[in-house]
């Protein structure tokens, strides 16, 4: 099979050109900062999933070529090779649900940005964060998309892996739920799409809020 699961672009966390003294009297500005920022920690849990994502997915379509290799006269073999693919998505389930975990926290988090947005002393700040604020939103709701997608699409792999352990099973079966599985990976790379157009909307969007709002930050961290 092909990969699921196209990179994601991550939020990227800035650093302050100039350290803000002392913890207390904070700017409405600054406390913007401190809360976009720490969006990016929390979503530190969600990068992590990644890397065993990937590394599953490799694994499955290994797994794959194997089983189509063999062909149907080893059944013994493709049904070992089967079980081993279910286990490693359900693997992927258990790391998505982490993945879900981590942006859900991050989006719970980002409701505070609300009640900072009307406290701005700029208004073209102002205006500004909001604008970012509807970016992000739509990225939690694109995230949901995604989530929904590839949960959908490892239900159909797992069975596509259960008819190759059917002895009785027909080429139109097969080809049926193929069909099932691509059709799931086409929606899967739109959302994913979607997803990472968003992420970078607000990564952009972030930045130029932090000029309008007088936050200055020397760079980027990957």
């Amino acid at each position: 099979m092909t990969g699921l699961k196209k990179l994601r672009i991550v939020l990227l966390g800035s650093v302050l050109a100039v350290a803000i003294a002392g913890c207390s009297s904070k700017t409405p500005e600054e406390e913007s900062y401190d809360l976009l920022e720490e969006l990016a920690s929390i979503e530190q849990g969600y990068e992590e999933q990644h890397e065993p994502l990937q590394k599953l997915e490799a694994e499955d379509n290994e797994i794959y070529a194997q089983i189509i290799e063999l062909g149907m006269k080893e059944m013994d073999e493709i049904k070992t090779l089967s079980d081993e693919a279910i286990t490693g998505i359900e693997e992927r389930e258990e790391l998505m649900k982490k993945e879900k975990e981590s942006i859900n926290e991050s989006r719970e988090r980002f409701g505070d940005f609300d009640g900072l947005i009307e406290e701005l002393s700029d208004k073209k700040a102002q205006t500004e964060a909001a604008a970012l604020q509807k970016i992000m939103k739509q990225r939690y709701d694109d995230y949901d998309q995604l989530y929904d997608l590839y949960l959908a699409s490892l239900a159909e792999e797992k069975k596509l892996y259960e008819l190759f352990k059917d002895e009785k099973a027909t080429k139109d079966q097969f080809e049926t739920q193929i069909e099932s599985v691509n059709k799931t990976y086409t929606e899967l790379s739109e959302a994913n799409a979607q997803f990472n157009e968003q992420t970078e909307k607000y990564n952009n969007k972030k930045i130029s809020f932090y000029n309008l709002a007088g936050i200055e930050v020397d760079s980027e961290q990957p």
